[in-house]
């Protein structure tokens, strides 16, 4: 399944330091992330990860980037997008 996550960012530096982190160490292979995107000023982003469920989706990217935004979790439908992961 497709989650969109909306981060409302309040620490854009630790932010972009956790995720830069994360994504470096590699995703666990039960999860995708084929779009992450966010605003000039990072205060504001938006990605879309593929994942179990949106529970599971929401304890991954709270546990990266928890304490640095308030995020927002919706399972979504995605035109364009074709599932990755073997369910």
């Amino acid at each position: 399944m497709f989650v969109t996550v909306i981060h409302r960012i309040h620490d854009p530096a630790g932010f972009q330091a956790a995720e830069d982190k994360a994504l470096e160490a590699g995703l666990p292979a039960e999860f995708g992330l084929p779009i992450h995107a966010a605003t000039d000023d990072h205060q504001l982003g938006v990605c879309i990860w593929e994942g179990a469920s949106v529970d599971a989706v929401r304890d991954l990217v709270e546990s990266v980037v928890g304490p640095f935004s308030d995020n927002e979790y919706y399972e979504m439908q995605v035109d364009g997008l074709t599932p990755q992961l073997v369910s």
